[in-house]
């Protein structure tokens, strides 16, 4: 099933609803497991990077901006980058999964996996938000060429270009 509609404002308001509801779902089920977090924050110039076993987190922040980067799986990557006061928050949930944000010039990046051998991609930018939530072997991608959103689950949004899509099993919303 394919959704589409060529009305701006009914487009950013269902997706905002789609990656809301995205959201709930993550917090309803949860994520991740007993692994213990590798956990990143940096914030005004800094760098910081762990790695614990197959876990690694980098987050990375240029001047006046702040990033996040936690990978709970114990075997996945979560990173984070922020420059010219943009914000960027990785968290990853599930073994095998990679969360990639980018916040560049004010911009706000949320990148999420839920479920194993999942990728998300975030890229916000000139005040924007993107959000990416990969799951269940899916991949999500939010930014400057719009959303896609493949494979088992992905749920995507970036309010600068306007663009959202879901994709679970054969349900294919954009």
């Amino acid at each position: 099933m394919r959704i589409s509609t060529g009305h701006k404002g009914i487009r950013v308001l269902f997706g905002a609803v789609a990656c809301g509801a995205a959201f709930g779902a993550m917090a309803l089920f949860g994520g991740g497991d007993a692994h213990a977090s590798t956990t990143c924050g940096a914030v005004d110039n800094a760098r910081t990077e762990h790695a614990r076993g197959e876990s690694h987190c980098i987050a990375n922040a240029g001047p006046g901006s702040r990033a996040s980067a936690e990978d709970t799986s114990g075997s996945g990557i979560a990173t984070a980058v922020a420059t010219t006061g943009g914000s960027a928050t990785s968290k990853n949930l599930q073994p095998g999964s990679q969360a990639l944000s980018s916040g560049i010039y004010g911009g706000n990046a949320y990148s999420i996996t839920t479920g194993p051998k999942a990728e998300s991609v975030a890229m916000a930018r000139h005040d924007g938000t993107s959000i990416a939530i990969g799951g269940w072997g899916g991949q999500a991608y939010a930014g400057p060429g719009g959303t896609y959103c493949a494979g088992g689950f992905g749920a995507a949004y970036d309010s600068t270009t306007g663009a959202f899509c879901v994709k679970s099993g054969s349900i294919d919303i954009h």
